[in-house]
């Protein structure tokens, strides 16, 4: 399970992030945000029962994988 919100947001928000079953969906939310909210990078986090984990930062140019995130 994957899960999408802004990067601006640091620690993860269960009630306010977008839910994915696969990376490819959440792929497809980060670029609906990133229309609306234009120059905030998102976050795609992996869920997987454990504690949430920051897996990819989504921006305009470009997808980073395995980005690290200060909490």
């Amino acid at each position: 399970m994957f899960a999408v919100q802004p990067a601006a947001w640091g620690k993860f928000d269960e009630r306010g992030a977008d839910y994915s079953p696969t990376i490819n969906g959440a792929y497809r939310i980060a670029s609906i945000w990133l229309a609306q909210y234009t120059g905030e990078d998102m976050v795609v986090w992996k869920v997987d029962g454990k504690a949430p984990m920051p897996w990819v930062r989504v921006t305009t140019d470009n997808v980073s994988s395995m980005v690290a995130i200060s909490a």
